[in-house]
């Protein structure tokens, strides 16, 4: 059975928690000020988010998963929650309504414990991945630093999978690359 730190996962959840406020209060405010290609930027995330959590949302109904296991992939369940909810607040705060859609994810077979990690270990890459292709693209410094922040969640779960799944280093490379 893969090693993933209950602990591990917990303290990130809880900086990100401790912080949330705070980052969703000047989400909001940025976002009431945005130029309308920003909040559409924005508006692109919540597909990804919403298909996250129905993805481990059916990892979870597939009774697969040891206790330790569920517990940690909740853990980013909520964090994708808590992405999602800032997201649609942002575009209804920018003036626009937020994407319906859920983006579709190829899911492999799931017969055991190591395929849901690795299926997570694809969802989060690819999460990271697409926060990082937007960064440089807002106007604004403060939606481009909310967009950052989300990404450093999503790598945060790639490198816990990634030491779950014995494949270190997470990334092939000192850089990510989009």
């Amino acid at each position: 059975m893969p090693n993933i730190s209950r602990a591990s996962a917990l303290g990130a959840a809880t900086a990100a928690v401790v912080a949330a406020p705070v980052l969703f209060e000047r989400l909001a405010l940025a976002a009431s000020k945005a130029d309308p290609a920003d909040i559409k930027l924005l508006n692109t995330g919540i597909p990804l988010e919403r298909a996250a959590i129905k993805a481990y949302t059916d990892a979870a109904a597939t009774n697969l998963l040891s206790p330790q296991v569920l517990v940690v992939l909740k853990t980013f369940m909520a964090d994708h929650q808590a992405h999602l909810d800032a997201l649609a607040a942002a575009v209804t705060q920018g003036g626009a309504t937020p994407s319906p859609d859920t983006a579709t994810l190829t899911v492999p077979t799931l017969a055991n414990e190591l395929d849901i990690l690795n299926f997570a270990y694809t969802i989060e890459r690819l999460a990271a991945s697409t926060y990082l292709s937007t960064i440089g693209q807002f106007k604004s410094r403060d939606l481009a630093t909310t967009a950052a922040s989300i990404m450093g969640v999503e790598t945060t779960h790639v490198a816990l999978l990634a030491e779950a799944l014995k494949k270190n280093p997470a990334y092939p490379s000192s850089f990510v690359t989009a």
